[in-house]
């Protein structure tokens, strides 16, 4: 086969080379002028995609993409498509549909036909910042992959309505397949939520926030951990210093699941809100520095979990009702909590059934407490952690210094 080749003819390459408007481009490619020994031994023929057999000034036809239709009075109306793309650029980055980017460079540009901005600077100044920018488009991907996926999928349809938006008022779709999310036609945004376990209604009440209808999470199995969630507070959470625990799931650029920063109930500090921390934390964590959050809809079998680690405290079993009131505990700082005994099962003299006291400090609820996955109460516990269990956060402006923008904008050049 060598001398085969040896004897045969040199086969031949194109490069193609043009210019327009001063700019040179290149095209490296395969085309075929010489057989050579291929003649004799075509297995060996490039297998490569051949340049096009094209002459001068001859057109190559391109797919049609409608971003808009045109109607009656000259009226440009968009396409489903065409306003999914604009909503993606909106939550990935907003300077890229609004007019500041462009009258940012056409004030550069005035002010270097004036002299008074060097031209070399602005135009590298421009270049770095729209470098940058499609660095951090590329990262944040995903978002527009899940508008487009959960627009023009069959998934969108299949999804049931669940809750309400803030936003619209409309109700949104519960997409169940992996990973769940929630999706609203009216505003096109995707709201992902915490996975493996079953999402709910809850009691079609609403996040003080934003307006949202709060949703239900329970995790499976007889000690699975069950709480309540705002869908935009979990996917923007509105404070800083939220530590990401129960992340919200996206779609990483691998095509993996992977977790993003997500803010349940049992984490958002805002004091108005009866289901926020504030509100339903009893007391600081004995295995962790998390706090033990009343879990809401765990009757009859009462109990606290906490909200970093999985240390559960039991509560007395059958109760009617425990709640969390706004007292405090002279001695640890616990919340007090409030019981209403089933009067059949009632621990209290004279057959009454309401009893408040802290669970640490009060012998009776001491007494019909029990921790599991987690060391046991002792009376110094509460003085050792006092003030763990509140407070760290702060609220959007109040970092100590300047954060960089991560999406690179044309202010403060």
């Amino acid at each position: 086969m060598s001398s085969m080749i040896l004897i045969s003819p040199g086969g031949k390459r194109t490069k193609v080379e043009f210019s327009v408007g001063g700019e040179f481009f290149h095209c490296i490619g395969q085309h075929v002028t010489t057989q050579a020994f291929t003649y004799i031994m075509p297995w060996m023929a490039i297998n490569e995609k051949n340049l096009p057999q094209l002459t001068k000034g001859e057109k190559i036809g391109v797919s049609k993409v409608e971003l808009y239709e045109v109607q009656v009075g000259r009226k440009l109306v968009p396409t489903t498509l065409g306003i999914t793309l604009i909503r993606g650029y909106q939550c990935i980055d907003p300077d890229l549909c609004l007019p500041e980017i462009r009258s940012f460079i056409e004030h550069q540009i005035t002010l270097v036909a004036k002299g008074q901005a060097n031209h070399s600077r602005v135009v590298q100044h421009v270049l770095q910042q729209f470098k940058q920018k499609f660095s951090y488009f590329i990262q944040q991907i995903e978002n527009m992959d899940a508008l487009f996926e959960a627009l023009f999928s069959p998934l969108s349809d299949s999804g049931r309505a669940l809750s309400k938006c803030g936003k619209c008022l409309r109700y949104m779709k519960y997409i169940s397949t992996q990973p769940q999310r929630l999706f609203c036609g009216t505003c096109e945004e995707v709201y992902y939520l915490p996975q493996k376990g079953t999402i709910k209604l809850y009691k079609e009440l609403t996040c003080p926030l934003d307006n949202f209808e709060l949703l239900i999470f329970s995790m499976p199995g007889p000690e699975g951990k069950s709480f309540p969630l705002c869908p935009y507070c979990y996917n923007s959470p509105p404070f800083e210093g939220i530590d990401t625990l129960f992340g919200s799931t996206k779609i990483g650029s691998t095509g993996k699941l992977g977790k993003g920063a997500g803010m349940p109930c049992f984490l958002c500090p805002y004091p108005a809100c009866r289901h926020s921390l504030v509100a339903q934390g009893v007391c600081a964590c004995p295995e962790c520095s998390g706090t033990l959050v009343l879990d809401p809809v765990s009757a009859p079998e009462w109990r606290l979990y906490c909200n970093k680690c999985n240390c559960l405290v039991l509560l007395p079993e059958g109760a009617h009702r425990i709640a969390t009131t706004r007292e405090r505990c002279a001695e640890c700082d616990f919340t007090i909590i409030e019981v209403d005994f089933n009067e059949k099962t009632t621990p209290l003299e004279d057959g009454a059934t309401l009893h408040t006291g802290c669970i640490l400090c009060d012998e009776l609820l001491h007494s019909l407490v029990e921790v599991k996955h987690g060391k046991s109460f002792n009376r110094g516990f509460g003085a050792r952690r006092r003030g763990t269990s509140r407070g760290g956060y702060r609220g959007r402006g109040c970092a100590a210094g300047k954060r960089v923008d991560p999406k690179m904008s044309f202010r403060d050049f």
